[in-house]
């Protein structure tokens, strides 16, 4: 059974929406057709469980599906005819499709056909007794027609070769073989008559000249296309046809889909082939521009439409982007990760919650972190091993006792993608707060050109890159959030950050050398010195352990600002700095900030225990592993108490921090 996948309600209508708006051959042509709609996410987001759902739910309508990752790169016209394999499969209550064109074009490209090249008028007669061959399909189509019907259902088939598909593509169960010949035969025939169209089809076939490929590749999907305009036109039906088509940023995807829209624009009229297809690399995506990292215009699935699509499509249009529309899978909401954990809520109510807050909603690690949370269940000292849960076995592994650590298996799985230089050069790059700051600090000079120059363009077209997160209570387990934006005079400046599931994942890899970290951080703090933002040269200090300048700094700001909410923004904005050892397993947070306080900063915390107390809780607390249990944060009472203390001791009273302590009641 195909599960639903979470989160894509949008998609669905979407989906739905397109599906129904079938060509009236009968009328005028009118509209812009159909978008070539893919959904774009970062590696583990959801889109083959995506396209297989939407699959699912077409399943009673001609559909097929097509993964470029899965084989050899193919040609644009391969992909159309195992593309029309698919769509021509029987299905209940339905006539099947049928592809005469197509198939007499992949008969006369078959590579074991052989046509004279230099006796047109022999080649012709080669080909009339080619086409007078037998009449049952190639000996291999009756035993792979046999169980076609259930390894498509279930997304197995292993679609053949070139040579096997003409006589695989269903021919009309009523109408003889010489029927649908002369079908293809009438539109082949043009500036050439038919036969030697197709003996012309048959040498450009044969040529490794690219233009001949083109040619080639060209005309056997403008038959597709034909075939499905056709089949439309002959039957009214209540659904398009829908192709979906997974790893589109793989070699040959972009090629067929790309060829797809150049003949939809030549074409002038809309087509029954809704595609839909899936990519994790939105530089393979030519859709519209827009600002921001990942250069291209996309849409959540909550803001997903036709009419959406329809209202972006500029007039005149410039080029062919307008036909791409980019839907991003988003992450699972904190409800929508408590439905995945229903089976384990009970008995661990943390672990749901937990690893929504560590993956941000990231789907394949939300159900990597239930699953070994679910390990957990019913072992002593659940809270301590749920803090240690980055640190477990991967679910995969049979044994618990062996196998990578979750965090090592999960990095692996999310940076497959790059390059060995790239993901060193992304370990450092991840202890900047902002991305592009790690980038003009110099932090990519030691490494190779190609990794200078690909970095940035890599992680944004990945979609590694996200919004930054507001610094306020609701990051550190207390409530709201928001309410200090727009108070600061100078305030950060808010570019894009590392997603914070692969970041936290980096930033272990680059805590395991200290060396490297202090020299990462040490080299950050400098720029941000030299180019004059306090706060960031605040937030390295602190990640280098330098808790009495931090919190001495901090004092001295309290006294001199009249606006709280001010001094809140600085607070929090500092205290978002990585941890090199971001929480003790076996240490409870509350302990681990006093004892941090002791050792890092026993200046401050002579003279200011209060405000040093409650600059360590807030840092320990921007893990989410040190906001256990969820419903009542253990270090909540630390830093209620302190923002209590401070707002009755301070001169003058502050009684804004009172408000901010009353948040994490």
């Amino acid at each position: 059974m195909t599960e639903r996948p979470l989160g894509i309600q949008g998609i669905e209508a979407l989906y739905e929406e397109c599906r129904t708006r079938v060509p009236d051959h009968k009328a005028a042509p009118a509209g812009h057709g159909l978008p070539a709609i893919v959904l774009v996410g970062p590696r583990g987001s959801g889109k083959t469980s995506a396209l297989k759902w939407l699959g699912h739910l077409g399943s009673r309508r001609p559909h097929a599906y097509f993964d470029f990752d899965s084989a050899a790169p193919r040609r644009p016209h391969e992909v159309a005819g195992r593309l029309a394999y698919g769509l021509s499969h029987r299905l209940p209550r339905q006539t099947p499709l049928l592809f005469p064109r197509l198939t007499l074009g992949l008969f006369v490209v078959d590579p074991e056909l052989f046509l004279d090249a230099t006796d047109p008028e022999r080649a012709k007669k080669q080909l009339r007794q080619a086409l007078r061959g037998p009449r049952d399909p190639h000996p291999a189509a009756e035993r792979v027609v046999a169980v076609a019907g259930l390894l498509q259902d279930i997304n197995l088939v292993r679609i053949p070769g070139i040579s096997l598909l003409a006589s695989l593509i269903r021919q009309p169960p009523s109408m003889p073989l010489r029927v649908t010949r002369h079908t293809g035969f009438a539109w082949y025939s043009g500036p050439l008559a038919a036969m030697d169209a197709l003996v012309e089809l048959n040498q450009l076939s044969r040529s490794e000249d690219p233009a001949d490929r083109a040619a080639v590749d060209r005309r056997l999907c403008e038959a597709f296309l034909a075939d499905l305009r056709g089949e439309y036109a002959r039957r009214q039906r209540d659904r398009n046809c829908v192709v979906l088509l997974d790893n589109i940023d793989a070699p040959g995807g972009r090629e067929f889909l790309d060829l797809l829209m150049e003949l939809r624009d030549a074409a002038g009229a809309p087509d029954p082939l809704l595609a839909v297809a899936g990519a994790a690399n939105v530089g393979r995506v030519p859709g519209m521009f827009a600002t921001g990292p990942a250069g291209v215009r996309l849409r959540s699935p909550e803001q997903a439409g036709y009419a959406d699509w329809e209202r972006s499509i500029p007039d005149p249009p410039p080029n062919r982007s307008w036909r791409w529309y980019c839907v991003r899978l988003r992450g699972l909401t904190a409800g929508e990760t408590a439905q995945l954990g229903t089976n384990i809520a009970t008995r661990l109510p943390d672990a749901p919650l937990l690893a929504h807050r560590l993956t941000d909603g990231h789907p394949w690690g939300v159900r990597q972190l239930l699953t070994a949370s679910a390990r957990i269940v019913g072992r002593e000292g659940p809270e301590a091993l749920l803090r240690g849960v980055l640190s477990r076995t991967t679910p995969a592994t049979a044994d618990a006792d062996e196998g990578p650590p979750l965090e090592a298996a999960a990095r692996e799985y999310l940076l497959r993608d790059l390059t060995d230089d790239q993901r060193r050069a992304l370990v450092e790059c991840c202890a900047a707060r902002e991305f592009d700051a790690a980038c003009d600090a110099g932090l990519l000079d030691r490494f190779p050109l190609h990794t200078r120059d690909s970095l940035a363009r890599v992680v944004a077209t990945r979609l590694l890159l996200t919004d930054p997160v507001p610094q306020d209570a609701e990051t550190r387990g207390g409530r709201g959030s928001g309410y200090l934006e727009r108070v600061h005079p100078h305030p950060l400046r808010g570019g894009s950050v590392l997603h914070p599931w692969p970041r936290l994942l980096l930033l272990r890899e680059l805590a395991a050398v200290p060396d490297r970290w202090t020299a990462v951080h040490g080299r950050l703090r400098t720029w941000h010195t030299e180019h004059g933002h306090p706060l960031d040269v605040l937030y390295h200090s602190l990640a280098l352990h330098e808790v009495d300048e931090v919190v001495e700094h901090l004092a001295r700001r309290l006294a001199e600002l009249s606006d709280t909410e001010v001094w809140l923004y600085e607070l929090y904005a500092v205290t978002a700095a990585p941890l090199r050892e971001p929480v003790l397993p076996e240490q409870s947070a509350t302990l681990r900030a006093e004892q941090l306080a002791a050792e890092l900063a026993p200046r401050a915390f002579a003279a200011h225990t209060p405000l040093t107390l409650l600059v360590l809780s807030l840092w320990l607390a921007s893990d989410p592993r040190n906001r256990l249990p969820g419903a009542q944060p253990e270090l909540n009472r630390t830093i209620n108490a302190m923002f209590q203390y401070l707002a009755m001791r301070s001169a003058p009273t502050r009684v804004g921090l009172l408000h901010e302590a009353a948040k994490y009641a």
